[in-house]
């Protein structure tokens, strides 16, 4: 039975079917549209292209951050009604660790994902490309560029569109940039992951699965609570 994907979490997202270890097809996006205004679109013809209804889907993946706080609580709370409606089982996958997903290839190297956090942050993880999949080196946070720096030690691989908000010549020797490719999170590998959770039995009730938002928001930082360094374990 097929596992359906969404990923809103950053402007770029989109949503995807696999079964089992096999894609069935993806849609990708990268527009000023809300997700709001899309993302059930976007299922609905995913899978009227690939001939499949709702009610063939047997779980659910969804990125549940860091990222934009309103895009993870549209996708968040579509998966979670989606979920509920159907019986079925969702899993939440760190925005990041899908974003490293796309330079794992088993090869043992660490890549660093980089996010744009807004108000001068950057979201941030380490992992190690091992041949068994990635291996997690740092949590989720929201930190400056100044505070990270010291932390990307090389060699690494940096990916995500908050690399290129580094300043070059501050990157030390032996970090080098992913091609721009890779910069956007693919959610097809988040069909591909959440099928593997699910059929390890890591699915959760809808309910459970809740947003990592890594930092305060807009709203709590006029109450001055500091942003600089937030950590999130998964």
């Amino acid at each position: 039975m097929p596992t359906l994907a969404l990923d809103t979490a950053f402007q770029a997202g989109g949503v995807a079917l696999a079964q089992g270890d096999r894609l069935l097809g993806e849609l990708l996006q990268n527009s000023a549209a809300t997700h709001s205004r899309r993302v059930l679109a976007a299922v609905d013809f995913l899978l009227g292209q690939l001939g499949q209804t709702r009610g063939a889907i047997d779980g659910l993946a969804v990125t549940v951050g860091p990222g934009y706080f309103t895009g993870l609580r549209i996708g968040l709370a579509t998966a979670q009604g989606l979920a509920l409606g159907l019986g079925a089982p969702l899993v939440g996958v760190s925005t990041l660790r899908l974003l490293a997903q796309n330079l794992a290839v088993g090869a043992g190297g660490l890549i660093w994902a980089l996010a744009d956090a807004r108000r001068g942050l950057l979201y941030a993880a380490c992992f190690r490309d091992e041949p068994g999949g990635l291996t997690r080196l740092e949590d989720d946070m929201a930190i400056s560029p100044q505070r990270l720096l010291p932390l990307l030690r090389p060699p690494a691989v940096l990916v995500g569109e908050g690399a290129r908000l580094l300043a070059a010549d501050a990157l030390a020797e032996g970090l080098r940039l992913a091609p721009r490719w890779a910069d956007l999170p693919r959610p097809g590998l988040l069909a591909l992951l959440g099928a593997e959770r699910l059929a390890a039995g890591q699915g959760q009730p809808p309910e459970a699965v809740r947003a990592r938002y890594c930092r305060p928001s807009d709203a709590e930082v006029r109450f001055q609570l500091p942003l600089d360094e937030y950590r999130l374990v998964e």
